[in-house]
């Protein structure tokens, strides 16, 4: 039990790393692309770019998902160690 649970954690410390690393990379810049302006408007329309890149979104996906295995890591982890606790305690 005690390798899954190392495993788990470095798996989610793996996880919680790629995100941070992708969620810190630089945006990529548009390479190409077009503005349109209304006439005689203040508001100035740019087609097909998102203000969060994929990048970031993957990023924010890894953390959540490197969050939810730590925190089921140390609740297995306190959870055993209480059950072994009441053996301990019933046996006596």
């Amino acid at each position: 039990m005690k390798i899954g649970l190392a495993a788990m954690g470095v798996g989610a410390a793996a996880l919680a790393t790629a995100g941070v690393v992708l969620i810190l990379l630089p945006a990529p810049s548009a390479s190409f692309g077009w503005f349109a302006y209304q006439p005689l408007a203040d508001f100035g329309f740019v087609g097909g770019l998102s203000p969060v890149s994929p990048e970031r979104i993957w990023g924010v996906a890894l953390l959540v998902l490197a969050v939810a295995v730590g925190a089921f890591a140390a609740g297995w982890a306190l959870g055993s160690a209480r059950t072994r606790k009441l053996e301990r305690s019933t046996r006596a």
